[in-house]
């Protein structure tokens, strides 16, 4: 009975350890992805009303089956499915 209670200590013990360290890896990911959204729109709020590319912005492109325009990082047309 000792080793049951030894061998389920041992798995509540190691379930805490990894769901500390899940935890602390998303909490890293959100702050990270909060800091970098904030550079964004300081960015995109320093431009006083220019029309230059902003670096994050993704280049559009036609598509010559329907004519409508969509992000270039698709592989197919996400209106028509027109594959390029």
């Amino acid at each position: 009975m000792d080793g049951f209670i030894v061998s389920i200590s041992l798995i509540i013990f190691g379930a805490v350890i990894l769901y500390g360290i899940l935890y602390l890896i998303i909490k890293a990911a959100v702050r990270n992805g909060i800091i970098e959204a904030r550079v964004i729109n300081e960015r995109n709020e320093n431009k006083d009303g220019n029309e230059e590319d902003n670096e994050y912005d993704i280049n559009q492109v036609t598509c010559p089956n329907c004519g409508r325009t969509h992000d270039m990082d698709y592989p197919k047309c996400p209106y028509c499915k027109h594959v390029y």
